[in-house]
């Protein structure tokens, strides 16, 4: 019996400790994501801009760097949205190598606001929670 309530304590604890230690991280890990959300969106931003000026090469280059600046984006409805946002990327980029120049245009602008949303405060009418 008292070894039963030993370990019963020392686990308690033990995940007390190592709950603890990930508080802290929370602020580091929400200021990165922030980090990481605008990097996309300026990724897409510029492959909207180069779409519209017909610089093809250019606008592949800015999709493929949202798309991996996109993978670092986790955790929840951030992770669920981050997917849905590199799926349209995916499309967009299609769109444009089909030479679908405003089906792309279209597509990023989708996925710009997928991205936007992540950051937008939930009082603001966004599901975000990135202040």
């Amino acid at each position: 019996m008292m070894n039963a309530i030993k370990a019963w304590l020392v686990s308690g604890f033990l995940v007390l400790s190592l709950s603890a230690g990930n508080v802290g991280k929370a602020g580091v890990e929400e200021g990165v994501m922030a980090q990481r959300i605008n990097a996309t969106i300026a990724h897409l931003e510029e492959a909207r801009k180069a779409l519209a000026a017909n610089e093809q090469n250019t606008a592949q280059e800015h999709m493929k760097s949202a798309s991996q600046s996109s993978k670092d984006i986790f955790g929840g409805s951030f992770e669920v949205k981050a997917q849905r946002g590199s799926r349209a990327i995916a499309n967009a980029r299609r769109l444009a190598r089909d030479g679908d120049t405003s089906g792309a245009v279209t597509v990023l602008k989708e996925a710009e606001e997928i991205y936007k949303s992540l950051i937008r405060p939930a009082s603001s009418g966004g599901r975000g929670g990135l202040n």
